[in-house]
């Protein structure tokens, strides 16, 4: 059976197709992802921008069409921080459907926490099952934070605060002054201490999601391109990751975006997210931090597998992809 998921996030839409044969662990068949900033200006003006918006939906319909031809038999879409936040998002959401056919669920920030915790964590296998776990995904609009033991989440927290909101909110250097990075760091101090109050002081396992934890561990292992079996399961020591964060925010965007590893869309946000993840790193302090490549487009298409399996339990059989 395949199903897929697309992920509608603040900087980013991606694609994942995956299968499961005879009641194993689904496999990817194909990932995809394309820049598009719904979230850009939205901490300003409070909504997203109709070219967006427009950009968006044909990124979408793509995206499903590809999954049908990959021969997916049910597809969830999902939207995170930016249609969730904006005052336009119900209208957004109901162009997107209409440019691609399918319903967009808009995840509340509990949905996309615990989606993305059981993600990782299922990811990861044996090492994150049997330990205590702090997971964070760092998006452009939003970064959710759950504790919890084994895949079982317990607290979470869904901050609004991402890459793309924090550069335009604090970096307008290039590259950014240590003024700027002070006022920064000190916020994303004040919402860790306010909103994590209650959770570990301190964690076994510290594993983050999203575009930024992916391009640190990509410049630590040394790689020339994203390869998500080289990756997923890295462990970044704190030592070298002070040490990778130095070298990005230190580099301008010029630098950045000749970057291979760099995708497209981010050489100008990095140091917004390169920052937020040292001061969470700081605020849970491991051994290191775990990249893992298995967010919230995983836990989606996981949903929809389930779903489709539910189906073909019924008496009307397999559910139809499409309208």
């Amino acid at each position: 059976m395949r199903a897929g998921a697309i992920d509608i996030g603040s900087n980013s839409i991606r694609l994942l197709v995956i299968e499961a044969v005879d009641g194993a662990e689904p496999s990817a068949i194909v990932r995809a992802g394309e820049a598009c900033r719904l979230g850009r200006g939205l901490d300003r003006t409070g909504v997203i921008d109709p070219d967006t918006a427009g950009r968006a939906s044909e990124i979408v319909a793509d995206f499903a069409r590809r999954a049908r031809q990959l021969g997916a038999t049910h597809l969830v879409v999902g939207a995170t921080a930016a249609i969730r936040e904006a005052a336009n998002g119900a209208e957004v959401a109901g162009q997107i459907r209409e440019r691609c056919g399918f319903p967009v669920r808009v995840l509340s920030g509990d949905e996309e926490a615990r989606l993305v915790y059981q993600s990782v964590v299922l990811g990861l296998g044996s090492m994150a099952r049997r330990n205590p776990s702090v997971v964070f995904d760092l998006g452009g609009g939003s970064t959710e934070i759950v504790s919890g033991m084994g895949d079982r989440p317990g607290r979470w927290v869904s901050l609004r605060m991402g890459a793309v909101t924090l550069t335009e909110r604090f970096l307008r250097s290039n590259p950014p002054t240590d003024n700027e990075m002070a006022e920064l760091d000190g916020f994303v101090d004040q919402e860790l201490m306010h909103h994590c109050a209650l959770m570990p002081e301190r964690t076994p396992i510290l594993a983050g999601v999203g575009g930024t934890v992916t391009v640190l561990a990509s410049l630590d292992r040394g790689l020339e391109a994203y390869d998500p079996t080289l990756l997923e399961g890295w462990t970044i020591d704190t030592a070298r990751l002070a040490a990778l964060i130095r070298r990005v925010v230190t580099a301008s965007e010029d630098e950045r975006s000749h970057w291979t590893v760099m995708g497209a869309g981010r050489s100008d946000i990095i140091v917004a997210g390169v920052l937020v993840v040292g001061r969470i790193a700081a605020r849970f302090p491991s051994r290191g931090l775990v990249c893992s490549t298995q967010g919230l487009r995983f836990g989606l298409a996981r949903l929809a597998l389930g779903e489709l399996r539910d189906s073909m339990k019924g008496p009307t059989g397999p559910a139809d992809l499409g309208h």
